[in-house]
Parts: C-alpha cells; sequence; structure tokens
C-alpha cells in the first residue's frame, strides 16, 4: 500500500524528471554544437588558413627565364630575391597543420577524426613532395646564380613539380573548405533540430507536470470530502459517510471515519433506547402500582360477590362474574409483565452451557408448538464454548423469540433454532421461522417498547429480550422478509471473553 505522500512525491518525481530529461538533452546537445563550433575555430579554419598560406606556384621557374636576358650583376640580384622569395615558412605552416590536426584528432567524433587523418595525409605527401622541389629548386638556382646555363629538361622538371604542389594544396584547400562548409550547414541544422526538440520536450514535460498536478489534486481530494463529513458529523448529521476510494491512508482514514460515526450514531440510538426504556420503566412502575391494588380488590371482591349469588341466581350473572374474574387476571399478568420489564433484575450469573438451556428450552416448548401445527428443529453446535449467563432471564428472552416465531405463523410451519461459533468468537443463536415475515417500514422499530405488530400485544416482549441480552454484554439482529420468515440471531460472548472477574466488576 503506497502513501498519498509517497503518490505525491511519485507524481512530481515524474514530472521533475522528465524536465531534467529535457535539461540534459538540451545540455547534451548544445555540448555538442559546442564542440562542433569549437572544432571549427581551432581545426578547420586555421587548417584552412594554413593551406592558403602554402603557395608555391611559379616561385623559381620565371625566375629562371629572366636569367638568361640580364647582365650578371643584374642575374645575382635577382637569384638573391628568388631566394629570398623561397623561405622555409611552407615546411613551418605544413608542421602547424599536422599539429593543429593532431590536437583536433584528440577531441573530435570517429568521422571527424578519419577527415583530420586524411588531412594529416596529405599533408605528409605534400612535405615530401616539397622536399624533391626544394631540393631540385636550390639546384637551378644555384647553378643560375653562378652563371652557368640552365637546361631546359630541369627547368620543366620544376615547372612540373610546381604545378603538382600547386594542384596538391589547392585539392587541401578545396577539401577543407568544402568540409567547413559542410560542418556549418550541419551546425546550423543541428541548431535548428535542437531547439525544435527542446521545445516540443519542454511542451511534453509541462504536460508531464500538469498530469502530476491533476494526480496530486485527485489524491488530495478524499481531504476535502473528509472535511465536510467531519463538519457534517459535528452538526449531528451521523448518517453521513465519506466515500472511500483505493488503499491509501486517506480510504483507511475515511473508512475509520465512517466506522466512527455508524457506532457514533448506533450509541446515540442506544442511548436514546436506553432514556426510553428507563422512562418507559418509570411510567410502567408507577401506572402499574396504581393499577394493581384496585385490580387485587375487583377480583377479590368479584369472587366474594359469586360466592353471595342464590342458587337460584341467573346464568347471566354468573357469566358477567366469571368475565370480571377473566379480565381482572389478564390485567394481572399484564400488570406483571410490565413490572417485569421495569424492574428487570440484576442478572445472577453463573458459567451454563448454551446447548443445555436451548435444548431444554426447546424441549419445553415443543407441546405448545405442536398444538398450534408448527414444527420445530434444533441444530446445535457441539464443542461450544460456556457462557456466563442468568439462565432463568436467558430462557425468558429465548421463549420470547421463540412465541414470536409460534404467533407469525397462524397456519403452521417450521421454527429452526441453531447454535454456531462465530468468527468473532461470540457464540451465536439463529432462531428462524417460515412466518408472513415483517415489513421493511416496521422492522427498525421491533425492539421499541410497546411497538407490535400483532393485535392485542403490549409491545414489550422484543423490548425485554433486547434488554436482557445487551445486560449480557451480547447482541441481537433481525433478518426479516415478508412472505418468507424471520431469523432472529443472538450473539453472546463466552465465558473465556465475559467471564466472571469482568461481570462482578
Amino acid at each position: 500500500m503506497r502513501s498519498v505522500a509517497t503518490k505525491i512525491f511519485l507524481a512530481f518525481g515524474v514530472s521533475l524528471a522528465a524536465f531534467a530529461l529535457v535539461s540534459s538533452f538540451g545540455i547534451a546537445r548544445l555540448h555538442d554544437l559546442g564542440l562542433r563550433l569549437r572544432l571549427l575555430s581551432d581545426a578547420y579554419l586555421p587548417l584552412t588558413r594554413i593551406a592558403a598560406q602554402i603557395d608555391v606556384k611559379d616561385w623559381v621557374a620565371p625566375r629562371l627565364l629572366e636569367v638568361g636576358a640580364l647582365d650578371p650583376a643584374s642575374r645575382r640580384a635577382l637569384v638573391a630575391l628568388a631566394r629570398a622569395r623561397f623561405p622555409s615558412l611552407v615546411r613551418e605552416k605544413i608542421a602547424e597543420g599536422r599539429d593543429v590536426a593532431g590536437r583536433a584528432m584528440a577531441v573530435s567524433s570517429a568521422e571527424e577524426a578519419a577527415f583530420l587523418r586524411e588531412v594529416v595525409v596529405r599533408l605528409d605527401a605534400l612535405d615530401t613532395a616539397w622536399s624533391r622541389y626544394d631540393t631540385a629548386a636550390r639546384e637551378l638556382l644555384d647553378a643560375a646564380g653562378a652563371g652557368g646555363i640552365t637546361s631546359e629538361a630541369g627547368l620543366q622538371a620544376t615547372r612540373t613539380m610546381e604545378r603538382a604542389l600547386a594542384l596538391d594544396v589547392k585539392l587541401l584547400q578545396a577539401a577543407l573548405e568544402s568540409h567547413t562548409s559542410e560542418l556549418v550547414l550541419a551546425a546550423g541544422r543541428e541548431e535548428s533540430r535542437t531547439v525544435a526538440s527542446i521545445v516540443i520536450y519542454t511542451m511534453l514535460a509541462l504536460v508531464v507536470g500538469a498530469g502530476a498536478a491533476l494526480v496530486s489534486q485527485r489524491l488530495l481530494a478524499p481531504i476535502r470530502s473528509l472535511t465536510e463529513g467531519v463538519k457534517a458529523v459535528a452538526s449531528g448529521d451521523l448518517g453521513r459517510k465519506v466515500e472511500v476510494r483505493g488503499s491509501d491512508e486517506l480510504a483507511v482514514l475515511a473508512r475509520e471515519f465512517n466506522a466512527m460515526a455508524e457506532s457514533l450514531d448506533r450509541q446515540r440510538q442506544e442511548l436514546l433506547r436506553a432514556e426510553r426504556l428507563a422512562a418507559v420503566g418509570r411510567i410502567s412502575a408507577h401506572i402499574t402500582h396504581e393499577i394493581r391494588n384496585p385490580l387485587n380488590s375487583l377480583g377479590l371482591n368479584a369472587e366474594l360477590l359469586a360466592d353471595e349469588l342464590p342458587p337460584d341466581a341467573s346464568a347471566e350473572a354468573r357469566a358477567l362474574l366469571a368475565a370480571i374474574a377473566r379480565e381482572v387476571d389478564r390485567l394481572n399478568a399484564i400488570t406483571e409483565e410490565y413490572l417485569r420489564f421495569a424492574r428487570l433484575p440484576r442478572p445472577v450469573r453463573a458459567r451454563e452451557e448454551l446447548n443445555e438451556i436451548l435444548g431444554g428450552l426447546v424441549d419445553f416448548v415443543a407441546p405448545e408448538m405442536a398444538a398450534a401445527g408448527v414444527t420445530i428443529r434444533r441444530e446445535l453446535a457441539p464443542d461450544l464454548p460456556p457462557v456466563w449467563v442468568d439462565e432463568g432471564q436467558l430462557r425468558a428472552a429465548f421463549l420470547n423469540l421463540l412465541r414470536n416465531s409460534r404467533e407469525a405463523m397462524a397456519a403452521g410451519g417450521t421454527v429452526e433454532v441453531r447454535t454456531v461459533r462465530a468468527t468473532d468468537g461470540q457464540v451465536l443463536v439463529t432462531v428462524s421461522d417460515t412466518g408472513s415475515g415483517i415489513p421493511p417500514e416496521q422492522l427498525k422499530r421491533i425492539f421499541d417498547p410497546f411497538f407490535s405488530t400483532k393485535s392485542g400485544g403490549t409491545g414489550l416482549g422484543l423490548a425485554f429480550t433486547l434488554q436482557v441480552i445487551t445486560e449480557h454484554g451480547g447482541t441481537i439482529r433481525c433478518e426479516s422478509e415478508v412472505g418468507r420468515g424471520t431469523t432472529f440471531s443472538v450473539g453472546i460472548p463466552p465465558a473465556s471473553v465475559g467471564g466472571e472477574e469482568a461481570v462482578n466488576a
């Protein structure tokens, strides 16, 4: 499970990585372009300049043709001038060219290094040819200065070497100029491509950054929902739920918030129910106290009056007195039920086997069920842990559930009592019937005092059952479907969880 902070960090990390890649690309391309420009300025332009300075065309041959028509003094002056025009600068330029090319090869690419090696080869060939030409030219100049006659063959050979050298220099110049022009054009194209690429990649990085911002906003959106939920709960809306998405800490917080709101709502309902039960208990005790004594007097007087009737009293008078006695007994039973609800004694608990309690209760109500056409089945799981309960109160609570099931099946049916060990460690008891079921709008009120779905019911049976189960630290839940039946699920903690020490404390 990645946290929200990790996800936001990753989103902005991706955005920063995108911008870093764009910057790295731009820097790399600009560095490569800088290398090319430096290669142009430090290598090819100096080499082109050096090649232009190596100009040997017609250095010796024209001067030799002029020597024969001059007097000795002029001849010596012209030869001296020819020697002066024939310096060692060529060799210096060739050496300088080799040095420039060698330094450039150390920092250039493989393709440029290959071209520079070719330049060095041409310079070496030019140096070799120059050495031959230098030797021949000096011999001719020496002969002309001494007054000798220059042979036509020697002069022609010297002119041929001059032309060959001039051609080699021109070819070298052309190669350097052509390659330099290509590099300049390539640098221009590279610059345009680099600018376009940087613009495109920058736009992509901006899109990635916008996506990271949207992802971060979406990740932080639950905080706004949580804030609104907290405000709603603070204002009393405990039924407010916060949408849960994902599995990060905000989703965990949302689930815990929903659970907290649900728990608060449940506790508020339980508190209201407890207050209502306390109020009903006080009212029931007061009303029962005010009615019970007059009822007892009415019953006693009716019995005395029946005893005082003469033997020839009418049957109608005796029937009326019997009806009064029956109604007094019925009202006394109702007041007893009210008193039991209002004054539920503190449970006297002991370690009990729930299967034994339920088995005895099923045996007790079996004849009653059979008389109503109801089949009762039991499915009691073995090896259940003992429970720490008041047997009498628990029997009364389950007796209410069984009788409600019987009364819900006027035409007969089936009641099933099952026990299992729930996943949370509680002992789970289910009482299911195939009766008429309870409508959904009434299902939420079945545990309220004085609410009954039966005509003539007091509405205290399920309220008493809830009171008993709650006193024992258990839970009760009802599921019903109209026309298919009702199931009550009662969870009771085992003695090892809700044991003697905890209860007595």
